[in-house]
């Protein structure tokens, strides 16, 4: 039953940031923003919402006696590995996907850098309400920069909304409240998954919760895809995958701090997103677009990944 449930709130997840995220694109469009801000940052952070929502439900579980670190350590890692390894790949596999140098240099350095940032903040055993404001704070800045450079890239656009820029805004909070739902069902259900399967909550949220939020970015990947907006899918993930590192478990530690309860997390698991976020950048900057093998290589390396931490369920 409570895996049952587990898979009704991803579902729920998935729907209400399906809802949230479409409403966010045709807001943006209305306020006439240019894709590439709209990629690295409202497209980002719309899918990423349930891993937002996931963690600031688990802090506040945590404040209330329910131990829910796990969940959400695992969860950003494995959002990210699902993301940056299934969801790329295959996008990769169904169309061309591209980065421009500059994009790889600033962008590739930033999403290196969240997971630098994460490990030497927990490779103390904890997130504390202070990591976590850093964590914050590192994004924000980063945010604030992509903020400057759609600014100065205006090139005279003048934004506005309207009666129909409202109506879209309430049917995007619509998908908002079915997010925060879902969210309440999936902490409930894994916690109480996890103990009945008797493994770590971290393997819960980087297997199950992971590939589960991380469907979002894997239908707007594939879809920019297909359109042969190739570009708007690298944004995506990246924008996605540094969100994920920062303000994902950020939230979750400013609200309650975290404890890294398994000791595999940071030197297997973390390692491996390094490891593929690696792979990704080299194959990119190389020339400049995912081929098809690279493309099935990322995808095998993420589906070994999972089968090799499917038999450490319990670390």
């Amino acid at each position: 039953m409570n895996l049952l449930l587990l898979i009704i709130a991803l579902i729920g997840l998935w729907v209400g940031t399906e809802i949230a995220v479409l409403q966010a694109l045709r807001l943006a469009k209305e306020l006439r923003l240019s894709p590439m801000f709209v990629g690295l940052t409202i497209l980002a952070i719309g899918t990423d919402l349930p891993e937002l929502v996931l963690s600031i439900e688990a802090g506040l579980q945590r404040l209330g006696g329910v131990e829910t670190s796990g969940l959400v350590i695992g969860n950003a890692i494995g959002s990210s590995l699902g993301q940056i390894g299934f969801a790329l790949g295959v996008a990769g596999l169904v169309g061309y996907v591209t980065m421009g140098r500059r994009q790889a240099w600033r962008d590739g350095v930033m999403l290196l850098g969240s997971i630098a940032v994460f490990f030497m903040l927990g490779v103390d055993g904890e997130f504390t309400r202070i990591d976590g404001g850093i964590l914050i704070i590192v994004y924000l800045i980063y945010f604030a920069t992509a903020i400057r450079r759609e600014h100065y890239g205006k090139s005279g656009r003048e934004p506005g909304i309207g009666v129909v820029g409202i109506k879209i805004g309430a049917i995007c909070f619509l998908g908002f409240l079915i997010v925060a739902a879902s969210s309440h069902l999936a902490i409930k259900s894994a916690v109480a998954l996890a103990e009945e399967w008797g493994i770590a909550q971290t393997f819960i949220g980087i297997v199950l919760m992971g590939i589960g939020t991380s469907l979002p970015e894997l239908a707007v990947s594939v879809n920019a895809a297909l359109k042969k907006e190739g570009a708007l899918s690298v944004g995506n993930i990246l924008g996605s995958n540094i969100f994920d590192m920062l303000v994902a478990p950020g939230a979750a530690a400013v609200t309650a701090g975290l404890v890294v309860d398994s000791p595999s997390m940071l030197s297997i698991d973390l390692s491996a997103l390094l490891a593929i976020s690696l792979l990704a950048l080299y194959f990119f900057k190389r020339r400049k677009g995912l081929q098809k093998g690279e493309a099935l290589t990322l995808v095998i390396a993420y589906t070994a990944y999972i089968a090799m931490r499917s038999h450490w369920a319990g670390a």
